[in-house]
């Protein structure tokens, strides 16, 4: 429910905005595929581009101790786990894509914790990526978004709250001709190898998109706080299209080392026989952005278990070491060959129960800069660090990046003191299943003009009702278009109030608020606890 925005005193205390270069470092610490538990401050050491820097405090948390328990309490930014699930819809069967919404729909029910942060997506080669939603705890948009990723939309602007692409990619087959003539074999054996190579380049055009996309996608997630995973479902492109043939090639490699012989050069494809040098640069390329972004890539084999031989064709290749090429490029792990897909999250989890967070002051640097940043282990013999690769200065931020960040600030309740205001909320049984909780926000308006550009401020007024579950039962969402120029006494003495009314089923709720001027990416952010009773009973 929306109702117009007033003018009115503001009448509360504000805070200034405290600027400080502090960078929070989450850590986890795998031995033998399990999480390293009951590791102290003393058995880490931050290296920021090979200095060493004192370790200013240090936190741990582990997810298998608090799992299952709910609570709407904040957490540490820096100590939660983000889950991305990538539909890959250029590289999958449809039937493929079936049984990755399965295990998806069992992964967001079981696996994950309540604390834990997740987001749904789709890559298509032909469309580019896609966020469904963005990293949230309600477990009830991102069901929704599982079982319809194609076409799914929600209305809410951060998406935090509540003919079909699915085709099979069949390689073009072109065979020379048959005929004993040994001149006319050779022309049918030369248009087979240009035919087959026009299809190889098409494929790997098609695959390197691919790439390229996901190291943007990793590129958005920078203003993510964390540690993110981002989990590929898909089948894979063919590796060779990287990498060149494999091994057991030898009587296409032995053609290949005749035609050289006898001087044919022109029969032989060097990026087949070799790996595409350009294809090689663009996946590096991909998992810098992955190292920077502190972002993993894992890979689920969706086609489960894959056999080498079929009854029309015989033996034939048929590989998923595609997905290995972008997980280890990015030190992520690939589940493959199982029909087990569940069970293949579940490692997944487990593998990262345990999250570390190391923190330090940094010196402030130029705009935009990113500073490598390394971890190492003192006294935990066989064992590796999983942690992020650096840290950017602030910097500009894409639309993407923009949108994500405003759906954390709501999520992980991070303090923003742009713009002040102050907010009340009471709840009115109505009889009804849902009460009504009218929230009345008190917006400073020389914040709002501090923070305009052209006398213009473009404030959007958000308010979330979470759970206990972390669900969002109900929201509000408002544009207010303030012009200074015109009511800019008004807005100095007065400010802005603004009245919403949210309805929602008894319980305990966070009521997380933000507002957000356009124009300067000014933000201000509130959450208040509140207990809607049930009918009858009474609530001071």
């Amino acid at each position: 429910m929306f109702l117009a925005a007033i003018l009115v005193l503001a009448q509360t205390a504000f805070q200034e905005k405290v600027t400080v270069s502090y960078v929070e470092v989450p850590v986890t610490v795998i031995r033998d595929g399990a999480p390293v538990r009951g590791l102290t401050k003393d058995n880490f050491e931050i290296l920021d581009g090979g200095e060493k820097r004192a370790i200013d405090s240090f936190d741990a948390i582990d997810f298998a101790a608090v799992a299952g328990k709910k609570s709407v309490s904040p957490l540490n930014p820096a100590s939660r786990r983000s889950f991305l699930l990538v539909f890959d819809l250029s590289f999958s069967s449809p039937k493929s894509i079936q049984r990755a919404q399965s295990a998806a729909r069992d992964f967001v029910a079981r696996s994950v914790d309540n604390r834990d942060l997740v987001a749904i997506g789709t890559v298509d080669v032909d469309r580019g990526f896609r966020f469904l939603t963005a990293f949230t705890t309600d477990r009830e948009l991102l069901v929704a978004a599982i079982a319809d990723p194609v076409t799914f939309r929600t209305p809410d602007p951060l998406q935090i709250a509540g003919s079909n692409p699915f085709g099979d990619v069949v390689p073009t087959n072109t065979t020379g001709s048959a005929e004993r003539n040994d001149r006319y074999a050779d022309i049918a054996a030369d248009y087979a190898r240009g035919a087959s190579r026009a299809d190889d380049d098409y494929r790997r055009t098609r695959a390197k998109k691919q790439v390229e996309t996901l190291g943007r996608i990793a590129r958005s997630m920078r203003s993510v706080g964390g540690r993110k995973h981002l989990v590929l479902l898909s089948e894979g492109f063919d590796p060779r299209l990287f990498s060149g043939r494999a091994a057991a090639d030898s009587a296409e490699q032995n053609e290949e080392n005749r035609a050289i012989e006898f001087g044919e050069v022109w029969k032989v494809d060097s990026d087949k026989r070799f790996g595409s040098s350009s294809s090689q640069k663009t996946l590096a390329l991909m998992a810098d952005e992955f190292r920077r972004a502190d972002v993993v890539l894992h890979a689920v084999d969706i086609q489960g278990l894959r056999v080498q031989n079929t009854v029309r064709e015989g033996a034939k290749a048929n590989l998923n070491e595609g997905l290995f090429l972008l997980a280890n490029a990015t030190g992520g792990t690939v589940f493959r060959n199982s029909n087990d897909i569940s069970g293949d999250f579940d490692r997944l989890v487990r593998q990262h129960e345990v999250v570390y967070v190391l923190g330090f002051n940094a010196p402030v640097g130029h705009t935009g800069k990113f500073h490598e940043l390394r971890v190492r282990l003192v006294n935990v013999p066989n064992a590796r660090a999983q942690h992020r690769g650096g840290y950017y200065d602030q910097g500009g931020e894409s639309a993407i990046e923009r949108s994500l960040s405003m759906a954390e600030i709501i999520v992980n309740d991070v303090p923003q003191n742009d713009i002040g205001f102050a907010t009340l909320a009471a709840a009115f049984p109505t009889g009804d299943t849902r009460a009504q909780v009218p929230v009345l926000l008190e917006i400073k308006g020389t914040d709002l003009i501090a923070k305009a550009k052209n006398n213009v401020a473009t404030t959007d007024i958000f308010v979330y009702g979470f759970d206990q579950d972390g669900i969002v039962r109900d929201a509000i969402y408002q544009r207010v278009i303030v012009d200074a120029s015109k009511a800019g006494d008004r807005l100095r003495n007065h400010g802005i109030r603004f009245y919403g009314t949210l309805r929602l089923p008894p319980g305990s709720y966070a009521l997380k608020t933000l507002v957000r001027v356009l124009e300067s990416d000014a933000n201000g952010y509130q959450r208040t606890n509140i207990e809607v009773p049930r009918n009858g009973d009474v609530s001071l």
